[in-house]
């Protein structure tokens, strides 16, 4: 599976990730995807075949119901609990390294718009 974090994940994430050999692109580490719209991130993440790993449920819930409606599938979609995995705690980015890592070695049954929660 590939992976696309969105902007408010820490990139050292991805770093972790990659050294694990998973795909991932951090948005925060790349000028080009930082500050982009949301269903634009969705569109970018489904052109280059990844799922978006997000906190942000209420635009990326409602865009994915859309694409839904419309008949348009995307990557993917997993969303992080900010309650469970809180940015401002020392835990945090290794809660949700390992979280990925988790899912990562016995993934989900997983298909085109499918949605996950971490």
């Amino acid at each position: 599976m590939r992976l696309l974090l969105d902007e408010m994940h820490a990139p050292a994430i991805a770093e972790a990730l990659r050294r694990d050999g998973v795909d991932v692109v951090a948005v925060a580490a790349e000028p080009t995807l930082r500050g982009m719209p949301d269903d634009e991130l969705l569109s970018w993440a489904t052109d280059a075949g990844r799922a978006v790993v997000t906190e942000n449920v209420g635009d990326f819930a409602r865009i994915a119901a859309a694409w839904a409606a419309d008949g348009r599938e995307h990557g993917g979609i997993i969303f992080t609990n900010p309650r469970r995995y809180d940015r401002a705690s020392v835990a945090y980015p290794g809660d949700v390294v390992a979280a990925l890592r988790s899912m990562l070695e016995e993934p989900p049954p997983w298909g085109p718009s499918a949605i996950w929660w971490l």
